[in-house]
């Protein structure tokens, strides 16, 4: 019997004579009988029925011996299992942040709908000065007397977009990919970065934009809601809409006088009374009306620059042998009989 010195000869030679029935109890000492509780229970696992007289301890030892080396192979098993395991776990890990990250990168965002702040001004009919707007992205806007524009406090999304009713000049920061969209009742502008000037007031049927550098792009829109009629303005070039018809068109020319208002220069080539008229009306922020019509048919040729109203309006009447009269209502020019 080969014991691998798993348990002492001593030992195995007296559990041997116990399990045969040869000692007596007093034979044992104090310890040895406590250990002979646990005999029993080593002994069936060995594969043997406890029983003195089905004792066979050479085929018990082997048996037994066979099962106190069995848990050290199965310790090392185990020991071969866990590390597997603690592998196998941070491949997992690593597996699962790495889905983790792709499934995050491929699923789009939720997005969230907040309500967006819009600025609004308005100028008055009469303003003392120009109002000057400078926009989140930093573009600047000139506004006219009567204007209105509205705007986000801060541009998202893919396009920059205001509203305007009255006349401004922009100019807008290029920005090739964020367009800078403003949209009036009857028409939208589009650009990347440009300076112009757009008139589009509530009460007219006339929408014209005067490009000073880059490129526009005029669209009609109906019902709110551009339609196929549009019209592409470089740098130079004049382009309008008339909403009476929804004629749109555009001339290799500006406007003379599109910028009078901010720059008080004000240039008239035969220029009809009744055009004149307006021009100074939309300059100088005052109503200017005619006795008869036949006054608004004198052709007018003059220059003036960063001029008083006032005097413009004698020198209009001298010329012609008008009489103009300032009122409450504003200026009414009538023709002096010979």
């Amino acid at each position: 019997m080969q014991n691998n010195n798993l348990i002492p000869t001593e030992k195995e030679n007296l559990w041997s004579a116990f399990l045969n029935g040869e000692p007596d109890i007093s034979d044992f000492s104090n310890i040895e009988a406590e250990e002979n509780s646990h005999l029993t229970s080593v002994w069936e696992s060995a594969g043997t029925h406890f029983s003195f007289s089905a004792a066979d301890p050479d085929k018990a030892w082997v048996n037994l011996q066979n099962k106190l080396t069995k848990p050290h192979n199965n310790l090392i098993i185990r020991s071969i299992y866990s590390r597997i395991f603690k592998y196998a776990a941070m491949l997992v890990v690593v597996a699962g942040i790495g889905f983790a990250a792709y499934h995050i990168s491929q699923t789009p965002a939720k997005v969230i709908n907040l309500p967006v702040k819009m600025a609004v001004i308005e100028t008055e009919s009469h303003p003392s000065s120009l109002t000057e707007v400078t926009l989140p992205d930093g573009s600047i806007v000139k506004m006219n007397a009567d204007t209105r524009i509205e705007y986000p406090v801060s541009f998202r999304g893919k396009v920059r977009k205001v509203k305007l009713s009255g006349e401004a000049f922009f100019k807008v920061t290029r920005d090739t990919l964020h367009p800078f969209l403003i949209e009036t009742s009857n028409a939208s502008i589009e650009v990347l970065g440009t300076s112009f000037n757009v008139s589009a007031y509530r009460l007219s049927d006339l929408v014209e934009v005067n490009v000073e550098s880059g490129k526009v792009r005029l669209t009609q829109n109906v019902d709110g809601k551009p339609v196929s009629k549009s019209a592409i303005l470089p740098a130079g070039e004049r382009g309008w809409i008339k909403t009476a018809n929804g004629e749109i068109g555009h001339i290799e020319i500006l406007a003379p006088n599109y910028s009078s208002w901010i720059t008080k220069k004000i240039n008239f080539q035969r220029t009809p009374l009744s055009e004149a008229f307006l021009i100074l009306e939309n300059t100088y922020h005052v109503k200017i009306k005619m006795e008869n019509t036949e006054i608004g048919k004198i052709p007018y040729t003059a220059n003036f620059a960063d001029l008083k109203l006032d005097y413009i309006i004698e020198v209009i009447a001298r010329t012609h042998k008008l009489k103009a009269e300032r009122g409450n209502d504003g200026i009414v020019f009538s023709k002096i009989m010979n």
